[in-house]
């Protein structure tokens, strides 16, 4: 073999491992990037899921929806024009929705929402599950989120006296909700 091809064959071996390594490097930058990537896209979710959550949460608080819970509660408590209960029914429809969806994880909702999601679903499924009667996908969503909301209180909580919920702590917490707007 000759000098000369003894050196081509020197230079293709160094230019191959130099493809290599070239090619390594590349892709460990490639798997960094994408790392990056997924950690800021995770960080914006949450950043979005804690935006979403704090908007209902300041619409289950306003004073307007207040009213509306107020209403229904005492509805709920005295058995009659439970179609007042209806708007918070759907309040917590659109919060399954927005779960089902995505845009909102369970675990977030559960630490806002699981009182009451519990209350209402508890104190309106005799009504829900006559108005289901009618149009059986109508609070489905809310239907689910309570499900999945008792799911998760029962593995956190496997004794939780809320899953229990005796008529009479169902009956204090109705009157609680009703006393939220004083009556005219």
């Amino acid at each position: 073999m000759s000098i000369a091809t003894w050196f081509l064959s020197v230079a293709a071996v160094v230019t191959a491992v130099g493809a290599i390594a070239s090619a390594y490097y590349a892709r460990k930058a490639i798997g960094q990037q994408q790392a990056n990537f997924d950690r800021q896209i995770s960080e914006y979710k949450l950043a979005l899921y804690a935006e979403t959550t704090l908007r209902f949460e300041g619409r289950f608080n306003d004073p307007s929806l207040k009213k509306i819970r107020s209403t229904a509660a005492a509805a709920l408590l005295n058995k009659q024009d439970e179609e007042q209960a209806e708007d918070v029914f759907d309040f917590f429809e659109t919060v399954g929705l927005f779960i089902r969806l995505g845009a909102l994880t369970e675990e977030i909702a559960y630490s806002v929402f699981f009182h009451w999601v519990n209350l209402y679903w508890k104190a309106g499924k005799h009504h829900i599950g006559s108005k289901q009667q009618e149009a059986a996908s109508l609070w489905g969503d809310f239907e689910r989120l309570y499900n999945n909301m008792c799911n998760i209180e029962r593995r956190a909580h496997a004794d939780s006296d809320d899953l229990k919920m005796p008529e009479s702590r169902l009956h204090q917490q109705l009157q609680e909700e009703a006393e939220l707007w004083p009556r005219a």
